[in-house]
């Protein structure tokens, strides 16, 4: 591309100043959107890979083989045996390293015993750990920091927190204003799209005088473990070598033990996929939108093109060559592509902070660290300009002399499905999918918060109390709580609805003894199930008076009667026949909105307790303050020395992962299909000026032989209706298919009035925005129309 062709682009860009700025704006908001959904889908992909040996990283994995009736993927659990590692080091050489981890979930660390922060996401790690994984330390060592009991490593935000400095090395943390901690480290806060990211790190030694826990326990089943492989090793070769690690154990003989890379720890640890499934349809919108930006500027190319006959014909007189007027036209389609590749990229580092919210990431935008994506975006850019300049260029530079004078190439296309209109009509398909998916996921939204999940949401709040006095009794508290009139119900449980849901596996009475269910194993207080609202469907609750049911009896639920095959379950025999089955509870919802229910098994809990349990209350919303500070004082008297936090249970099930997806889908299809709507407003925008540039001397023709305006207005509105309707035989089906292609056992279904909604919505817009064109062709003085050129 020489000078001239760049001034003789630039003084073309000039001429045709809405053309120009329709061009460039269509281009600008279609890279923009690309960028921002390469952006995202970048960001979803490379989770973990700040990691330095990222490909030789994998998690131990358990997979109970004698599981039936998986559900959701239930059999394969991310948990396994503290005594994992030791197991496997030193015996198979394709492991350089293992290292074991303690969840330690939500804890309260405080400088002394008053201000105290609840951090989620910490952890218990050995020795190990930083050989396994990377940390960059600003203060002390990370070979010693977990080498002693009571040692504990901080972020440097947390540090910030609890001390305002970071330079807090061998000061002094409390855990749970009991256990003394000293600090050993401070790291760098990680990256946000890493699967491990605690806040702090204690010693795995430390969970000795804690839980009783060491790296050698067999019965702790709630570690993790992961293993660095040799460069060189073949992880299928080790897998198959430790898959039947615990097969000399009798009590979990069944469990295999699989290698998950640490690639898919975060999108597919159980091989469901449900997650690459949204990352697909986040690809395919960003390229459907860089598409529909790629049709409009090829049709306002050809609009623009059918006014320049007689130049290119002049040009042709006075010897330009075919290859030179390609040249031309490619110049100035490259130019417009690469001035709103420039464009997008200001408008995408500006619209990022509003696109981190909406899809509740920390994306950033930086091209000189990520040379890929620049390149990346160059060569879209390039090949939008070419693939958008090239019919125009060689179907203008091809035409004779003679035909370009007359511009009888624009009758040729009259009549039939021009390439013009194919590209509208794809357009249009686009819009219609984007708006069937809006509109649908909108109320898939809407129906998952207002669906029965089987309990009273309204009113429900809950607190996490890791009890330390072993003489506190759950009757006599509920009892003093229950005095106030806005207090409705008190209950205990192990686990609480999307807070924690606890697991087991269980046989039952009249199966064989070696086969077992993947069940949600919980312990409540006898009036838990009647504080949730829910409703039993055969045989009995728990009753205070009944002292016997304590660890023999139990409740189970709707869909573990019907996986252990029983039409009459009361009376039979769970968990080695230990358990006596007194009650039937109807199905409710406790893990989360898009898995199905899986069986879940409920053990009255001991009235004396201590330890790690989750205290719900049922209460008076209007007086919620008074209420909240009411329980708060109470649970400080009850529990001086245990921390704890009242939380409102929708917070819990708004901020559930899966519920959260689906909201961010949800905001973002709403966000792409508005940049939709106004691409498809350009693309209209290039058709009907086209229309009304090839049929001027028509429009006249036809009002001097006694048409009204409101019928030329009708002619020219007419070609892009019948559009709309091809467009929909497309866009619909596929629209349904994709949406229904979203996995969820919860799922709203689709209803007819959504596709009739897309169709009315667009032909609004479309007449809308194209009002403005067809009027004034409908109302011009037809001797003006006569004249034309």
């Amino acid at each position: 591309m020489n000078s001239l062709m760049l001034k003789l682009s630039y003084r073309k860009l000039m001429r045709n100043k809405i053309f120009s700025v329709a061009n460039i704006l269509g281009l600008t908001v279609g890279f923009a959107s690309f960028i921002l959904i390469a952006l995202f889908i970048q960001y979803e992909l490379n989770w973990d890979k700040s990691n330095d040996n990222y490909k030789q990283i994998y998690r131990l994995q358990r997979y109970v083989t004698n599981a039936l009736y998986a559900t959701a993927g239930n059999n394969i659990s991310p948990h396994t045996r503290a005594i994992t590692a030791q197991l496997i080091e030193g015996k198979y050489p394709e492991f350089e390293k293992l290292t074991v981890i303690f969840e330690h979930n939500s804890g309260y660390l405080g400088t002394d015993y008053e201000h105290l922060v609840n951090e989620v996401g910490g952890i218990a790690a050995d020795t190990c750990y930083f050989d396994v994984f990377s940390y960059h330390f600003t203060e002390g060592d990370k070979t010693t920091a977990l080498n002693q009991p009571y040692s504990i490593a901080l972020s440097e935000t947390l540090a910030k927190k609890l001390f305002n400095r970071t330079d807090v090395l061998n000061e002094t943390v409390m855990l749970e204003k009991k256990v003394p901690l000293k600090v050993t480290g401070v790291y760098k806060d990680l990256p946000f799209n890493i699967s491990l990211r605690p806040p702090y790190i204690l010693s795995f030694s430390t969970l000795k005088p804690l839980y009783n826990i060491e790296r050698s326990s067999l019965w702790a089943g709630n570690c993790m473990t992961f293993a660095k492989l040799k460069p060189e090793s073949d992880a299928k070769v080790a897998e198959n070598k430790i898959k039947n690690l615990f097969a000399g154990y009798d009590d979990i003989k069944h469990i295999e033990m699989q290698l998950c890379p640490l690639s898919k720890v975060y999108l597919n640890f159980n091989d469901r996929n449900d997650y690459l499934i949204v990352l697909r349809l986040f690809g395919l919108i960003g390229v459907f939108i860089l598409v529909m930006s790629g049709f409009n500027y090829i049709n306002l190319s050809l609009a623009q093109a059918s006014m320049r006959g007689k130049e290119v014909a002049l040009k042709k007189v006075i010897g330009s060559r075919k290859n030179t007027l390609v040249a031309q036209f490619l110049s100035e389609t490259l130019s417009i592509s690469v001035i709103s590749l420039l464009l997008a990229l200001t408008l995408a580092y500006l619209f990022l902070p509003v696109f981190n919210r909406i899809v509740d990431k920390q994306l950033t935008f930086n091209l000189l660290n990520n040379w890929k994506f620049a390149l990346l975006l160059i060569s879209v850019a390039v090949l939008t300009g070419v693939l958008s300049g090239i019919y125009p260029a060689v179907f203008m530079a091809s035409n004779k002399i003679s035909t370009l004078f007359k511009e009888n190439f624009l009758g040729k296309e009259r009549h039939s499905f021009s390439l013009k209109k194919a590209l509208i009509t794809f357009q249009f398909a686009i819009s219609l999918f984007l708006i069937v998916l809006t509109v649908a996921f909108s109320m898939q939204i809407k129906y998952i918060s207002n669906k029965d999940i089987g309990f009273e949401k309204q009113g429900l709040f809950y607190s996490r109390i890791n009890i330390s006095d072993n003489n506190v009794s759950f009757d006599q508290l509920r009892d003093r709580l229950l005095k106030h009139p806005d207090v409705f119900d008190v209950s205990l449980s192990e686990n609480f609805p999307f807070v924690r849901q606890g697991g087991g596996t269980t046989n039952w009475e009249g199966g064989n003894q070696d086969e077992k269910i993947t069940c949600r194993f919980n312990h409540i207080s006898y009036n838990y199930l009647s504080m949730l609202g829910t409703h039993l469907v055969a045989g009995r609750n728990f009753n205070s008076t009944f002292k016997g049911d304590v660890g023999k009896n139990c409740i189970i639920n709707e869909t573990a009667a019907k996986c252990f095959g029983w039409d009459n379950p009361i009376g039979k025999r769970v968990k080695d026949n230990r358990l006596t089955i007194v009650g039937v509870v109807k199905d409710f919802v406790y893990k989360d909105m898009h898995n199905p229910v899986e069986p879940g098994v409920y053990i009255l809990a001991p009235d004396m307790v201590s330890g790690d349990w989750i205290f719900s209350f049922r209460i008076n919303e209007k007086n919620e303050a008074a209420v909240k500070a009411m329980l708060s004082n109470e649970l400080k008297t009850t529990f001086p020395n245990d921390p704890f936090e009242i939380t409102d249970f929708s917070f819990a099930f708004t901020g559930e992962n899966a519920y959260r997806i689906y909201q961010s889908l949800n905001n973002s299809l709403l966000f792409f299909t508005l940049l939709n709507v106004l691409l498809a407003i350009v693309g209209v925008f290039g058709l009907v000026a086209f229309t009304v540039a090839r049929r001027t001397k028509e429009i006249g023709i036809r009002k001097i032989n006694g048409s009204s305006a409101v019928s030329i207005f009708t002619l020219l509105n007419r070609e892009y209706h019948f559009l709309i309707i091809f467009s929909a035989v497309i866009a619909f089906p596929a629209a349904w298919l994709a949406y229904m292609a979203i996995p969820s056992a919860n799922k709203y279904p689709v209803q007819p009035w959504i596709f009739m909604l897309s169709i009315f919505t667009l032909l609004v817009i479309v007449l809308a925005s194209t009002s403005f064109l067809t009027i004034k062709a409908a109302t011009r003085n037809p001797v003006e129309a006569l004249r034309y050129e």
